[in-house]
């Protein structure tokens, strides 16, 4: 019984991820056709990594559905047009892109946030992000609902640049600040990460990754 509610389970989220990945898809086809330039299947192909079949399918769908018009030109060029229908149809996609998007991100800043509680509850209270990341973008908003003094974000990638308000500053800086704990907000190796950081004198207990 439990095996059973198990499979049932994954197949359901594998049902959820493939219907996902699907309307993403769509979306970023009626994307490229609304811009109003001349589509190919071979530059949609390329644009979303999938094959020339697929994206044929996908379009012949799409006319079937009577979201867009397949125009004949010359040279047995096509051109796409979204119909009236395809572009409510494409603001009701955006739309539903944006709230799982949303979702994705209030759990990620969760799951962030529930660490950094763990960090402050161990007497932390200073961190360092390692990498202006997307990871870190979060980070940095859930440092806003916790206690933890955010000391600097360092990056040699982009030194020198803002970052949601935050200079960012060199890699070589670790040499010099003080903090309890830097936070790694990159998908690099922990291996990787580990010896990277030793040039610069931290010590490999200071370092933190985001779970």
């Amino acid at each position: 019984m439990a095996s059973n509610l198990l499979c049932s389970t994954i197949e359901h989220k594998q049902n959820n991820l493939m219907k996902d990945i699907d309307s993403i898809r769509t979306l970023q086809i009626m994307d490229e056709i609304a811009k109003g330039k001349s589509v190919t299947q071979r530059s949609l192909s390329k644009k979303l990594g999938i094959g020339l079949a697929m994206v044929n399918s996908y379009l012949n769908r799409l006319a079937q559905q009577g979201y867009i018009h397949i125009i004949q030109a010359e040279r047995k060029r096509l051109h796409y047009l979204l119909t009236p229908t395809g572009i409510a149809e494409k603001s009701v996609l955006a739309y539903r892109y944006i709230e799982r998007s949303y979702k994705t991100f209030a759990e990620a800043r969760a799951r962030i946030g529930d660490f950094l509680s763990k960090l402050e509850k161990d007497g932390v209270e200073s961190v360092i992000l390692y990498r202006a990341t997307v990871v870190a973008e979060i980070a940095l908003m859930a440092l806003q609902d916790s206690r933890l003094d955010l000391v600097a974000i360092v990056d040699d990638n982009g030194a020198g640049k803002r970052f949601l308000g935050y200079r960012v500053q060199p890699i070589d800086a670790l040499r010099e600040l003080e903090f309890d704990r830097i936070l790694i907000t990159t998908e690099e190796s922990a291996e990787q990460v580990v010896e990277h950081l030793k040039q610069y004198n931290v010590d490999e207990k200071s370092i933190c990754f985001l779970q």
